[in-house]
This record gives structure tokens, sequence and C-alpha cells, in this order.
């Protein structure tokens, strides 16, 4: 046996998937460890084959790439690629190449690869991990950004209308209205008096709604539920809220 022989029973039997091309970039061979990473049966389906032949020929450039690098300069080349393997799958390999000389001449290179699919869908599952973890986090953000906002905005309100609440602070949840409630806040805003506001409600429903019962309901309700002395004060604070409907409820 040659040592060429004895080189590629060494090769064949090595546990580091390797393959060789001659300096005219054909695949010339390769180990049973190669065939198995790239998922191939049959190296006689790869030999005297370039890349854009074989499986992986969507990424043909970039392989060609380093290999003209290696044969044209004799350095050796590490990338991390993405091998598609003849199962449709994707492989990620951490590949280096090296030329092969001999009597000063080189005359083809020799690729070894360590798969590193595993640690890569490993990574990416972390990775997807801390990007929800980071989208959980500016939720939060935000949510307590839009409550101090409102906070502030209320406050701004409170310091127009000179109210002050000594302990006493009410929130947007706590404030629960009726239809009636919605029906006045909602007429009020668009500058309807008590004495209108029962009448176009009489209209509506149908039924004698005196103006009383609509003065009643913003004095002890209304003023009660929003914490304020006046009508003014009513809007101000059911707008900062956003409680004021855009159109009339039904």
């Amino acid at each position: 046996m040659n040592k060429t022989d004895d080189y590629l029973q060494i090769i064949n039997h090595s546990p580091i998937p390797t393959f060789w091309k001659n300096s005219e970039r054909y695949f010339m061979g390769c180990n049973q460890k190669f065939l198995d990473m790239v998922e191939v049966e049959d190296v006689g389906s790869l030999i005297e084959k370039l890349d854009i032949d074989l499986p992986w020929a969507r990424n043909w450039e970039l392989f060609e790439k380093d290999d003209r690098q290696v044969l044209e300069t004799g350095q050796t080349v590490s990338r991390l690629e993405q091998i598609p393997s003849g199962e449709g799958g994707v492989v990620w390999s951490e590949t280096i190449k090296h030329p092969i000389i001999r009597d000063g001449k080189i005359v083809g290179l020799v690729g070894f690869c360590k798969d590193v699919t595993i640690e890569r869908r490993l990574q990416e599952i972390e990775r997807e991990r801390s990007i929800d973890k980071l989208h959980l986090k500016l939720a939060d953000l935000v949510d307590k950004f839009m409550n101090e906002a409102q906070h502030t905005k209320l406050s701004i309100v409170d310091q127009r209308l000179g109210i002050s609440h000594k302990g006493n602070k009410i929130n947007r949840q706590q404030i629960s209205l009726s239809c009636r409630e919605q029906e006045i806040i909602y007429y009020l805003s668009i500058y309807k008096s008590p004495k209108e506001i029962a009448r176009i409600l009489s209209i509506i429903h149908d039924k004698d709604i005196s103006v009383r019962a609509v003065q009643t309901a913003i004095s002890d309700r209304l003023y009660v539920k929003f914490d304020v002395n006046t009508t003014s004060q009513l809007l101000e604070r059911a707008a900062a809220y956003g409680l004021i409907p855009l159109r009339m409820p039904s």
C-alpha cells in the first residue's frame, strides 16, 4: 500500500467530515462522515462535479470564491457555511480549506468540516427566548410609561382645575358609567344644557325625562364619580380618562 492509499484510509476512518478537490475545483472525493453530514448516500454522485452541480448549488458562488482564494494564493480559508443537504435541509459547518501542495505546486485543496448545526439551533432558540424576554420587558416599560403619562396628564388637569386629592385619588378603572351617564357626558361635551339634554333623551327613549333628573345625574352622581365640583371640571377629567364617547352611546 502506497502513501496515498494510507492517507485515504486515514481520512476515510477519520471522525472529521473531509472532502478534497483538484486544482480545477472539481470534487474528487470525501470520507463517509462528510457523506453523512450532507445526507448523500453515494460519493459517486459527487465525483468530478463542481459545486454548482451538487446538492448545495445555491451557495456555489461563495464556495467557489473560497476555493479560488486557496488555490490561487495557497492561503488557508476558514468560514462558517450553510450547506444545503441532499435531503432538503441545511447543515451549518465550520469549514477549513487547505491547499494540497505537490512538488511546490498547488494541485488541489482539502476541506475539513465541523457540523455545528445543533449548536446553531440551540443558539437560535436561546436568541428567540431572549427576544421574547425583551418583548416582555418592553411591554412592561410601555405599560409603565403609559400609566405614568396618564398620571401626569391627570395631575396637570387637577392643577388646572385646582383640585386637591389628599390620599383619595380615583383612577380610570374605578369609574363605571351607566348608559344614561355616558349619554349625559356626551351631550355635555357638545355644549348641550341640562334642559336640552332632557329634551333630546326624552325623544330618543320615547319617555319623559325631566331636567331635574339630568341635573341630579350630573351633580349627585357624575361629580362624585369623577371627584369634581363643576361641569367644566367633569369634562376635563372625563377627557383625561378617555371617557367622553366619540358618538352618541347606543
